[in-house]
């Protein structure tokens, strides 16, 4: 059985546009804006993991000699991850909810 994309339910509502109006670019469908946060989210993770890597090597080679740069990657790529699991155990447990929904 194929998942096809839901279409919004927005018509037959009167004066409502305003509060569905916000000032990011409008995409195509809702799936291709979650995707870009998803992999938006995805990148900062592995940018800030690669950060706390180039971070320590240099700590070892003696290029850093104090360990506040090193404890604020290690903060920033913790709080990274741990967005990350946020997000993809949300995702997870929305498809969940949707998939025991009766049609």
């Amino acid at each position: 059985m194929p998942i096809t994309n839901i279409s919004p339910i927005t018509t037959g509502l009167v004066g409502m546009e305003s509060l569905f109006a916000d000032d990011t670019p409008k995409t195509e469908n809702a799936t291709s804006a979650f995707s870009d946060i998803f992999k938006n989210v995805y990148g900062q993770t592995i940018e800030t993991n690669a950060q706390l890597q180039a971070d320590a090597i240099k700590l070892i080679n003696g290029e850093i000699d104090d360990l506040h740069t090193i404890y604020n990657d290690m903060t920033k790529a913790s709080i990274a991850v741990e967005t990350f699991v946020a997000v993809k155990n949300a995702t997870v447990s929305s498809f969940q909810q949707i998939m025991t929904m009766q049609m």
